[in-house]
């Protein structure tokens, strides 16, 4: 599990904006040379400007992946 976040202010606003990432993975090794991973991500735009697009902004995510080593 990760958790990530961020304040600060950006060139041009009055006030401070955050993003928080929060983000659960797990892997498992079906045999000694494969990996088999999934992560799910979670992530939030917040106090941004009304007129910004980033505004409420969020990305919701799954991600699976396979590696074979030699």
């Amino acid at each position: 599990a990760r958790y990530n976040t961020v304040s600060g202010r950006l060139q041009g606003f009055a006030d401070d904006i955050t993003i928080n990432r929060t983000a659960f993975s797990a892997g498992w090794f079906p045999s000694k040379n494969m990996l088999l991973k999934a992560e799910i991500v979670n992530q939030n735009y917040n106090d941004f400007p009304a007129a910004d697009i980033r505004r409420e902004g969020k990305f919701n995510g799954l991600v699976i992946e396979a590696v074979i080593g030699f």
